[in-house]
């Protein structure tokens, strides 16, 4: 088995339910939090091109049936509780952002592991850059999570 071949097949199938999870925004009550979440998305969207163009190097295919499954598991989990089975709440919030968080961290850490293989195949300064560009996206997105816990708790 090719281990950097199902890595990136594995982060492009994150990436996938993550843009999707992003795509979510426009429900988010704060201004900023939401036009945050709205350009992190846009930038994703980006940053999948260029983790597709790795995996069309190094001859890994698209994962098509657990990209389907991540996407349902990420309908699945708008389902949670939020203290209102019918409207957002101030904790739909808090917890929407806190998942982008969690996906924005899992993309970073993908970027970095890309960052130590030692192929031609895989550009590191093209992955430098969108190391550096998602550890830019965890940090503002810790920054609006914070401000959301701090008005839904209030």
């Amino acid at each position: 088995m090719d281990l950097l071949k199902h890595y990136v097949r594995l982060h492009l199938t994150a990436m996938s339910a993550g843009i999707d999870l992003f795509g979510r925004s426009e429900g988010i009550e704060d201004e900023e939090a939401r036009k945050l979440a709205t350009d992190v998305r846009h930038q994703l969207v980006e940053q999948r091109e260029a983790l597709r163009l790795v995996a069309r190097r190094i001859g890994a295919s698209e994962p098509r049936l657990p990209a389907l499954a991540a996407r349902a598991g990420e309908r699945l989990g708008r389902l949670k509780p939020n203290g209102s089975l019918v409207h957002r709440t101030p904790l739909t919030d808090v917890v929407d952002l806190e998942a982008m968080h969690d996906v924005a961290c899992g993309l970073v850490a993908g970027w970095s592991a890309l960052q130590e293989v030692d192929d031609p195949r895989v550009d590191r300064d093209k992955v430098r850059r969108l190391l550096a560009q998602g550890q830019d996206q965890v940090e503002r997105l810790r920054d609006v999570h914070r401000t959301a816990a701090r008005r839904a708790f209030a």
